[in-house]
C-alpha cells in the first residue's frame, strides 16, 4: 500500500489518482466493513459510499490530509450508522438481535482511530495466518476475509463442511496463541470467536 497519495491530482479530478487510492485501500476497508456488517453486498456499499464521499469532497482536501484515515473514518462511521439503523428496524420485531447489534456497535466504536494502527494490526494478523498450513490458511481467509459460508467454502475447495469447520477451529486455536497480545482488538476487528 502506498503511504501517500497525490492529493493535487485527486483535487484536479484525475481518474488515475482516484484509481490508485481505490486499488490500494478498497480491500482493507471492505474487510473492516464485512467484519461488522456480515453481508458482502452491504459491506461493498459502505466502502463505495466512502470513496464516493472522497470524490465529492476532493476539492476540500488539504495537502496534509491522510487519505487512509479519511476513508477509514468514513467507512467506520458508515458501518456504525448502518448498525444503528438495523437496531431501529429490528427493535419491534426481533428483540434477540438487539444485543448482537449493540455488541457490534460497541466493538466498532472501540476500533483504533488511526488507519496506521489498523494496518499494523492487519500485518500481525497476516503474519500469523501465513504461519498456518496453506490449506488451513486458505480456508480461514475465505471465511474471515471474504465472508464465505462454510458451505460455500466446502464447495469451492471440494471438501466437506465438517472439514471446513475443523480447519477454522485449528486456525483459531493457533491464532489464539500466536496473537494473544492482540486478542481484544482482533475480536473487535473481525468478530473472530476466540
Amino acid at each position: 500500500m502506498s503511504n501517500s497519495f497525490d492529493i493535487n491530482a485527486l483535487q484536479e479530478g484525475k481518474k488515475e489518482a482516484f484509481e490508485e487510492v481505490y486499488n490500494d485501500l478498497f480491500d482493507m476497508l471492505y474487510c473492516l466493513a464485512l467484519g461488522y456488517i456480515g453481508k458482502r453486498e452491504v459491506a461493498v456499499e459502505m466502502v463505495q459510499d466512502a470513496f464516493m464521499k472522497l470524490w465529492e469532497n476532493r476539492y476540500e482536501l488539504r495537502k496534509s490530509t491522510n487519505i487512509k484515515n479519511y476513508l477509514y473514518t468514513i467507512t467506520k462511521n458508515n458501518c456504525l450508522n448502518h448498525l444503528r439503523h438495523q437496531e431501529i428496524i429490528n427493535r419491534g420485531n426481533r428483540d434477540y438481535l438487539i444485543p448482537e447489534l449493540h455488541y457490534q456497535q460497541e466493538a466498532l466504536a472501540r476500533l483504533p482511530d488511526s488507519f496506521v494502527k489498523l494496518e499494523e494490526l492487519m500485518k500481525e494478523v497476516e503474519r500469523a495466518i501465513d504461519l498456518l498450513p496453506p490449506d488451513i490458511a486458505k480456508t480461514f481467509r475465505l471465511s474471515r476475509f471474504e465472508g464465505l459460508t462454510y458451505s460455500e467454502i466446502a464447495k469451492q475447495q471440494n471438501i466437506s463442511p465438517k472439514t471446513v469447520e475443523a480447519r477454522i477451529s485449528k486456525a483459531l486455536q493457533f491464532l489464539r496463541c500466536e496473537l494473544k497480545d492482540y486478542l481484544p482488538l482482533i475480536e473487535l476487528l473481525f468478530m473472530i470467536r476466540f
